[in-house]
């Protein structure tokens, strides 16, 4: 006989200006939605792990008998679980939930409809035992996830639809045919629709609707803040110039706490584009990893990105947050690793080397 512990937390969907958008009909649709690839287990510090054999742990947006969305992890294990064993996994859970892997494993649908998942604070843990076999991922989740994301991104769009269309004396003001609005009624743009077509990863390839869209917001992006910005990497300098043009601030960043800096690590133009508008080249961005531009280059294993950013007084001693320097981490599949390792070293101190 299996028991099986479910365990939830209340969770909120937010938009990219932090705003939480209360959409019952958008709950619905994103109901079931699961994390396949990861589990709390693969990180979970619980001596009755192996001795219980637990299994599933994989998260999933649930609604509740209230209709409220919930994050919900579920295992199961071949004994029931004592009262304290059930305190040490609701602990664990709760910590893994709130420190990362509980937005992180909703990243394809912040990718597809810049929405972001999280938790309700404060917490209210709702934590049962029961006989039965906890939820796994099968061969149709995969399926199940796009078809809700879909039909999540179908209602925003639709949703997005008319506070993003400015009115035709807006639109005038925004293009300067008309005198500015007087001062303290200037409305902030409306930059939701924006920021979804930069979440999408063929962002490159909608150049058009995304300077559409910037139109539409009166091209200015200046009161854009940090942890505003989709998550995603800036690869096209087209894109970034009418961007910063736009007034994006060059320190910005994402939604994940990344420097534009950073996220043009793949791209040696966009480094040299930000870099001549004031980019802090050694700026230390990234709660999780604490990282810099030349540590992201040297893990992606690009040398012309990192000769770029040493060229413009990238420090190569700089360790990240698992104490690692850039030349520690240069991607091992890179065709041009030893050269980048030998540029990396030879601007380091002899001590940062061994």
């Amino acid at each position: 006989m299996l028991y099986k512990t479910s365990y939830s937390l209340q969770a909120e969907l937010v938009d990219h200006d932090g705003a939480i958008v209360s959409s019952e009909q958008l709950a619905r649709k994103l109901n079931g939605l699961a994390c396949h690839s990861d589990s709390v287990l693969n990180y979970a510090e619980l001596p009755i792990a192996e001795e219980c054999a637990l299994r599933g742990g994989y998260p999933r947006l649930v609604l509740d008998d209230k209709g409220r969305l919930t994050m919900a992890v579920e295992v199961d294990s071949r004994r029931k679980l004592t009262r304290k064993e059930l305190g040490d996994l609701r602990a664990d859970f709760e910590g893994q939930l709130t420190d990362g892997i509980g937005s992180g494993c909703f990243d394809v649908l912040t990718v597809s409809t810049g929405l972001c998942v999280q938790l309700r604070f404060p917490l209210r843990p709702k934590c049962t035992q029961t006989e039965g076999m906890a939820w796994r991922p099968k061969a149709t989740t995969k399926k199940g996830n796009e078809r809700r994301i879909a039909a999540a991104a179908k209602l925003i769009e639709n949703l997005d639809s008319t506070p993003t269309r400015l009115a035709a004396s807006e639109r005038a003001t925004a293009h300067g045919t008309t005198a500015a609005a007087p001062p303290g009624k200037q409305k902030k743009p409306n930059l939701k629709k924006l920021f979804r077509l930069l979440a999408k990863p063929e962002r490159n390839q909608l150049f058009d609707q995304i300077k559409a869209e910037l139109e539409v917001c009166g091209d200015d992006l200046s009161s854009v803040g940090d942890g505003e910005y989709p998550n995603g990497n800036l690869s096209d300098p087209k894109l970034l110039r009418l961007l910063l043009k736009a007034g994006l601030p060059v320190e910005t960043t994402d939604a994940k706490g990344r420097s534009l800096l950073i996220q043009a690590a793949g791209n040696p133009k966009c480094l040299e584009l930000l870099l001549k508008n004031g980019a802090d080249v050694n700026r230390v961005c990234d709660s999780y990893f604490a990282t810099t531009a030349l540590i992201r280059a040297a893990n992606l294993g690009i040398r012309k990105s990192v000769e770029v950013l040493l060229e413009h007084g990238a420090n190569p001693s700089i360790k990240d947050k698992s104490g690692k320097t850039a030349w520690q981490v240069v991607d091992k599949r890179s065709r041009e690793r030893q050269t980048i390792v030998g540029l990396l070293q030879s601007r380091s101190p002899k001590s940062s080397k061994a």
